[in-house]
């Protein structure tokens, strides 16, 4: 009897992380990393996911069934119809207007490598990485577990956020940002995703006299943790301004829980506990978590979105 899997994409602008999950359990032995190839023309773009569906399908053994690909996908994207709108952001170009899903699928089910392996409701799903990311958090063990309401936000290169109420999305309601999307909040000059993001880490660092293009992130947190007090200043500022940016978004949902994942989530104990003490003059009692692992939890998060489809409250 063959056995039933999902296989799950995380794609970024440079790397893809995937693997097979069977029974919500990651295979860690199917697990791997691969060059996005971003700059590909349509073609070779499909070809290229279709033969790391394959590798994924090799790993998992000559026993697996595929129930469902879900794919973590970077915006804009229309995700409920799988069609690209990435324009003008150097990566995925030539992917722009068409319909993914639907031409992976006819790739898939023309390869000889995984045409037998597909199951007879074998589908293809995409959705945004932190509400992928936030669907993970919410599985046994996770950091939004037994949350009523709760929102996680993945902070790196840029601000992914997500917002859920016992377990699911919310995305179209009058308490929530459009799509639940925190990245376009006005904030100064710019947006929320200039300043709660890597480059605004650096950009903090540049006004304390520190070299963060040297430095990067990871090293400035190094700095903070060896005492160095303009290091441990910056990720202070760092937390009140993501607190003054995100609160009156937040205060209008009223999450009891807020979990912080992405790269910039490692140096959480350096900039949580000035955003905290903001957030509670606000009378924001929401508790602060940081997840254990962002990558597993996006992964998590495919397998529970494509066994629930219709997880989306559209209040």
């Amino acid at each position: 009897m063959k056995l039933s899997w999902i296989v799950a994409f995380d794609v970024g602008g440079t790397q893809i992380k995937a693997a097979a999950l069977r029974d919500g359990v990651i295979a860690e032995e199917t697990a791997g990393h691969y060059e996005s190839r971003a700059d590909l023309a349509a073609g070779p773009m499909i070809a290229h996911f279709a033969d790391i569906f394959a590798d994924i399908l090799s790993k998992a053994g000559p026993d697996a069934a595929v129930e469902g690909l879900g794919i973590a996908f970077p915006g804009p994207f229309d995700y409920e119809e799988g069609v690209s709108r990435i324009q003008g952001l150097g990566k995925f170009e030539s992917l722009y207007g068409l319909p993914v899903g639907r031409l992976l699928e006819k790739s898939l089910r023309a390869d000889e490598r995984t045409s037998g392996r597909l199951s007879q409701h074998f589908r293809i799903a995409f959705e945004n990485d932190a509400a992928l990311f936030g669907l993970g958090e919410t599985s046994p063990g996770g950091a939004a577990e037994g949350a009523d309401r709760a929102v996680c936000l993945t902070i790196g290169t840029g601000l992914g956020s997500c917002f859920l109420e016992r377990g699911r999305l919310v995305k179209h309601r009058r308490d929530v940002p459009a799509e639940g999307w925190l990245y376009t909040v006005p904030y100064r000059d710019g947006i929320a995703d200039d300043y709660v993001s890597r480059r605004g880490v650096l950009q903090l660092a540049a006004g304390l006299g520190l070299d963060g293009a040297q430095l990067d992130v990871r090293g400035l947190a190094g700095l903070a943790d060896a005492g160095d007090k303009a290091a441990l200043q910056l990720f202070e500022q760092f937390g009140l301004r993501m607190a003054d940016i995100l609160i009156p978004s937040l205060t209008r949902f009223k999450p009891d829980r807020i979990v912080l994942g992405g790269q910039i989530s490692r140096s959480a104990h350096l900039f949580v506990p000035a955003f905290r003490e903001a957030a509670e003059k606000s009378r924001l009692l929401a508790e602060v978590r940081v997840s254990r692992d962002t990558l597993s939890s996006t992964l998590l998060g495919v397998h529970g979105f494509l066994r629930l489809p219709d997880g989306n409250e559209k209040n």
